[in-house]
């Protein structure tokens, strides 16, 4: 299952593409891309590989974790901003499954 959601941030879009397991419960893959500012910017890439084989129930407490440890410096948008991307993503994802 696939799923891309968007987030409109204070300034710039946020869009979260996930792949879900079959059962739809584990993101295995995440791709993250848009036109928000993130410092370091390469931590997007450690961002991706750190989310990637995540519980979904896991997903708000590792996001805030991984940005916390990468020292992860947000200009314009939030981890809260991230978070809804991921959410949309996900819900999307699910009703894709149910098509």
């Amino acid at each position: 299952m696939r799923g891309i959601g968007e987030y409109k941030a204070r300034k710039g879009l946020i869009r979260v593409s996930v792949t879900l397991d079959e059962r739809g419960t584990t993101i295995r893959e995440v791709r993250i891309t848009g036109d928000f500012l993130m410092y370091p910017e390469e931590a997007l890439w450690s961002i991706e590989e750190k989310l990637s084989n995540t519980e979904i129930n896991e997903l708000e407490t590792k996001v805030r974790k991984i940005f916390h440890e990468l020292h992860v410096t947000l200009v314009g948008s939030t981890v809260e901003d991230f978070l809804e991307a991921f959410r949309n993503a996900i819900e999307n994802a699910e009703k894709g499954d149910r098509d």
